[in-house]
C-alpha cells in the first residue's frame, strides 16, 4: 500500500476538483473512473460541425463563489467566461425579462396584477415563519403560496421550481429560494435575503465559460502538478473493503489500497460496494432522488435568437430552458449557424422515444420559425445532479461512516446546482480533512 496515495473514485468534475487541490496541497493521488472519459456533465464534445456541451450549463457565482475560490487557489489556467445576460420568461404567448427585484415583480405583466401583490405578500410572510422557528428546507414552496393564484401564475411558480431543483413546487423547498438570493453574505438574519430578493439588479453573477463547458476542466487538467495525478479509465469500482484502517478498492481491471478514500460516484450506489454499512445511512442513501433530463440541441441556419442569455418556457409541456451557447461563442457551430441547448426535466418513468417527440413538439409549438431552420439535431439523456434538493432529501454529508473515506459532489452539499454546488462540495471536503489531518 501506498502511504501517500490518496484514491478517489470518480472523474466527474467533483472527483477532478479534489485531485486537483489534493494534488497542489502535497498528496499523490490516484483517479478511478468507470467510463472511457472523464469530466462526467462538465463535458464537452464535437458533432457535425457543432461543439455540444453535455447538457446546457451556465456557471452561477462565479465572480465571488465556491468556483472562483477553487480557481484562485489552485488553477494556474483561468477559463475565460462570458456574462449570461438576461433571463427572459415566456408565459402566456409573452416574453418578458425575468423579475428580479421588487420593481420588477410590479411590471411583471405576464402574471396577473393581484397575483404580483400576493407574492409579495408571500415573500415577507416568510420572515414570519423563519422568525417562529419554521424549518425552511422543510416546507416547501407549494405549501407557502397554497392555491390562491391563476393557472398561470401557479405554472410559472411550478416552472421555476423545477428550474431550480428538478422538482416541482410541492417538493421545492423554500429555503433553495433563499440560498439563491444570498450566497455573498454570511449573514442569517432572514430580513437580509428577502431585501436581498426584492432589491437585487438581476444575474450579474452568471457566466457561460467560452469554449464550452470542457474548457473548466481543460482548465483543471492542465493546473495539475506533474506526476502527482494518475487517471485510470474504463476501471468501474465493483468492491471497497475496509480492514484495519486500509482501503481495499477491487475494479474490472484490478486492485488497489489506499488509507484514504475519497467518492466521488453515486453515493445511492455504496450498499452495493461496501458491505455492513449502518442501516440508517442505507436508508438516508435510498431516499437519495435523481432527476433525469433531456437536452436536445438544435443547430439553426439563422440566428433566431437575438437577445442575450437564456429562456425559461413556462407555457411549455414540459417545461423548457433554452440557451442559445453560440451566442456566446460563436465557435461552438459552423460560420453563420446558431447552437441552442434545449433542457427538460423528465418524468420518473419515461419512454425515450416519446419524450424526444414530446420534446421537439414542445419547441416548434413555441416558435414555428425554428422547425424550417434545423440543420443539426442531438439528443442527451442525463443526470445533470447526483441528488435533487427537495423537502424530503437528506443529503449524504462529507464523512462516510467507514473511517478514512470522504464523499464529495452534488449528493454531499445541497447549495445552489450543478458545477457550482460540485465546488461546494470541494470546499467542505477540503476542511474536512484539514481537520483531519489529511492534508
Amino acid at each position: 500500500m501506498d502511504k501517500d496515495r490518496i484514491i478517489v473514485v470518480g472523474a466527474g468534475i467533483s472527483g477532478l476538483l479534489v485531485s486537483l487541490a489534493l494534488a497542489k496541497e502535497g498528496r499523490r493521488v490516484l483517479v478511478l473512473e468507470r467510463s472511457p472519459y472523464i469530466g462526467g456533465v462538465c463535458r464537452s464534445y464535437d458533432i457535425e460541425g457543432y461543439r455540444v456541451d453535455t447538457g446546457p450549463h451556465i456557471i452561477t457565482r462565479v465572480e465571488s463563489g465556491p468556483l472562483r475560490e477553487l480557481m484562485d487557489r489552485y488553477f494556474d489556467i483561468v477559463p475565460n467566461f462570458v456574462p449570461h445576460g438576461r433571463y427572459h420568461v415566456r408565459l402566456n404567448r409573452r416574453v418578458k425579462p425575468f423579475p428580479w427585484n421588487l420593481q420588477g415583480w410590479f411590471n411583471f405583466d405576464l402574471i396577473p396584477p393581484i397575483d404580483r401583490l400576493h407574492l409579495i405578500s408571500t415573500l415577507f410572510s416568510i420572515s414570519y415563519l423563519f422568525n417562529s422557528g419554521e424549518n425552511l428546507s422543510r416546507k416547501s414552496v407549494g405549501d407557502l403560496i397554497g392555491n390562491n393564484f391563476s393557472e398561470s401564475t401557479l405554472r410559472f411558480l411550478n416552472c421555476l421550481s423545477y428550474f431550480m431543483t428538478g422538482t416541482s413546487m410541492k417538493e421545492t423547498p423554500v429555503e433553495r429560494f433563499l440560498d439563491a438570493e444570498h450566497y455573498k453574505s454570511r449573514s442569517r438574519n432572514i430580513l437580509d435575503k428577502l431585501y436581498n430578493i426584492l432589491m437585487k439588479e438581476g444575474a450579474t453573477d452568471q457566466f457561460y465559460p467560452r469554449g464550452g463547458i470542457q474548457s473548466i476542466t481543460n482548465s483543471v487538467l492542465s493546473s495539475m502538478p506533474k506526476g502527482r495525478v494518475e487517471i485510470k479509465t474504463n476501471e468501474e469500482v465493483k468492491k471497497i473493503e475496509n480492514s484495519d484502517g486500509e482501503k481495499r478498492i477491487q475494479t474490472t481491471k484490478g486492485e488497489y489500497s489506499a488509507r484514504t478514500l475519497i467518492y466521488s460516484g453515486f453515493a445511492s450506489k455504496l450498499p452495493e460496494i461496501i458491505e455492513g454499512l449502518p442501516e440508517g445511512y442505507i436508508k438516508s442513501l435510498a431516499e437519495l432522488y435523481q432527476a433525469d433530463a433531456l437536452t436536445v440541441w438544435l443547430g439553426l441556419n439563422e440566428r433566431i435568437f437575438r437577445r442575450d442569455g437564456s429562456e425559461i418556457w413556462a407555457d411549455s409541456d414540459p417545461y423548457t430552458w433554452a440557451v442559445p451557447v453560440s451566442n456566446y461563442d460563436s465557435s461552438l457551430a459552423p460560420k453563420g449557424k446558431q447552437l441552442v441547448g434545449f433542457a427538460f426535466r423528465l418524468p420518473k418513468k419515461f419512454r425515450e422515444k416519446r419524450e424526444k417527440k414530446r420534446a421537439m413538439n414542445t419547441i416548434f409549438d413555441t416558435m414555428p420559425e425554428i422547425e424550417k431552420n434545423v440543420d443539426f439535431t442531438h439528443y442527451q439523456v442525463l443526470i445533470p445532479e447526483k441528488a435533487a434538493w427537495t423537502i424530503y432529501t437528506n443529503f449524504a454529508g462529507i464523512r462516510a461512516p467507514v473511517d478514512g473515506m470522504y464523499l464529495v459532489g452534488t449528493d454531499a452539499e445541497k447549495r445552489s446546482m450543478g458545477i457550482t454546488r460540485a465546488s461546494y462540495s470541494v470546499l467542505n471536503l477540503l476542511s474536512v480533512l484539514k481537520a483531519d489531518r489529511v492534508i
